[in-house]
């Protein structure tokens, strides 16, 4: 849905006040003692809604709360934003009762956003849904909270879209494709929480609303149903990372560890599929590499399993040699190539080859490629930190297992452009924004 515009409010305003012109204008005498502080410096008439200010220097201004709503617009939309927010502060403070209060608040949150301060928009905006809701307008009451929602995503804020989502979701009426978007939201910020129940759920109440190819189509929008079935696919392959393979446990321990690991990468495969069909390319980019991943990291969990602290040098190289270089463990560095490879060449088809999801793809496909020709590099021969740590710091205090972990988080994102991770990708590093409703 396109943004409210600037003019339309204007519009609005001018409907609602409409009698604002002729109001009576019955003065009161608030003289220079009781409002203009110490020697005369500043002089107020006020009436009902129309006020005029003087100074000793002949300088001062005369508004009523459409005069000021009309010159802030301006200044928005010639980007004046600190004389907008000036001019939009003044009329919700001096007319805290006008119908122009939560269009106010709503367009300081504009500006305030544009000015790249995300806590003072986050604030301005809640005020708008605020006072929207509490005045009947439940369109402009949404839109301020998705626009909450859309700041705190940038500002790395799981929690505040969490509040924001919930909120539309409370909205009488919301149509589909709301409903569709504030669930897709609020799955991704849940699981960068680490509430992977509350982000299925989420998730699969957005899939429910649209379920087939032919819904997705009607809606018109496929950008969050596509992140929810993403966030369906990311839990899983979090919980196939998750399980550790030791080779010094049982044979039946390390079966049923593999079993389980495989387990979770083949539902999150068939997960991550579905959000490449929904169509959208950026999640498709996200999904694509985070196929590829999943079975890179399945292959690195065998080839770079903890083992035992007592082994000697030798038998750690024959151990990462045979594994490393298994035929049937190959398959899977090679599902992993093709999974890169189609992200990549979707990307470029698609002309976002920018986006995070698609660098990072061409990174690990680089680095898979460099492995299939000159084999393992010198830190998979190295020993576990555990082992390190209790007989003391050696030079290969940078054992295997910590690159499985940071591989595990890879892939935990607000959007799809990777912009909020967990795994250390900031904002800064994300790439191109998504063109989004909000």
């Amino acid at each position: 849905m396109p943004h409210r515009s600037l003019a339309s409010l204007v519009v609005i305003a001018s409907l609602a006040l409409g009698a604002c012109a002729t109001t009576n204008t019955q003065l009161s005498t608030n003289s220079a003692r009781s409002s203009g502080g110490v020697g005369g410096r500043q002089r107020s008439v006020q009436g009902a809604e129309f006020r005029v200010v003087g100074r000793a220097d002949g300088s001062g201004d005369a508004y009523d709360a459409r005069l000021l709503f009309e010159r802030a617009s301006v200044a928005l939309q010639t980007r004046r934003f600190d004389d907008a927010i000036t001019d939009f502060t003044r009329l919700t403070r001096e007319f805290a009762s006008s119908p122009l209060l939560a269009a106010a608040h709503f367009n300081v949150g504009q500006a305030q956003q544009a000015s790249g301060r995300h806590a003072e928009a986050i604030a301005a905006y809640t005020l708008a849904a605020t006072a929207a809701a509490q005045g009947g307008n439940h369109d402009l009451a949404r839109d301020g909270w998705f626009r909450v929602a859309a700041v705190s995503e940038s500002a790395n804020r799981a929690r505040e879209i969490v509040t924001a989502t919930d909120r539309v979701l409370g909205i009488p009426r919301l149509s589909l494709i709301d409903r569709v978007e504030a669930l897709g939201r609020q799955s991704a910020a849940q699981l960068a929480l680490g509430d992977r129940a509350a982000a299925t759920r989420a998730a699969q109440d957005a899939v429910s609303l649209v379920p087939t190819a032919e819904a997705v189509a009607a809606l018109g929008d496929d950008t969050y149903i596509a992140q929810a079935r993403f966030v369906l696919g990311e839990v899983s392959r979090q919980q196939a990372a998750e399980i550790v393979l030791r080779v010094d446990d049982t044979a039946s321990a390390i079966d049923l560890a593999i079993e389980r690991r495989v387990q979770h990468v083949v539902h999150g495969h068939v997960l991550f599929n579905d959000a490449i069909r929904v169509g959208n390319p950026h999640w498709a980019a996200a999904a694509g590499f985070s196929i590829g991943e999943m079975y890179r990291s399945l292959w690195l969990s065998i080839v770079g399993a903890q083992l035992p602290c007592d082994w000697e040098e030798p038998a750690i190289r024959l151990y990462r040699d045979r594994t490393a270089n298994n035929r049937r463990l190959r398959i899977l560095l090679q599902g992993s190539l093709r999974a890169f490879e189609a992200t990549i060449s979707m990307a470029r088809r698609n002309a976002i080859a920018d986006n995070t999801w698609a660098q990072r793809a061409q990174a690990q496909l680089d680095e898979i490629q460099q492995f299939v020709l000159r084999g393992p590099g010198p830190e998979l021969y190295r020993r576990s930190p555990e082992c390190s740590a209790a007989s003391g710091p050696t030079s290969s205090d940078a054992g295997v297992a910590s690159v499985d972990a940071s591989a595990a988080d890879a892939s935990v994102s607000l959007n799809a452009d990777g912009a909020v991770s967990s795994s250390g990708a900031s904002a800064a590093d994300a790439g191109p924004t998504l063109v989004r409703r909000r």
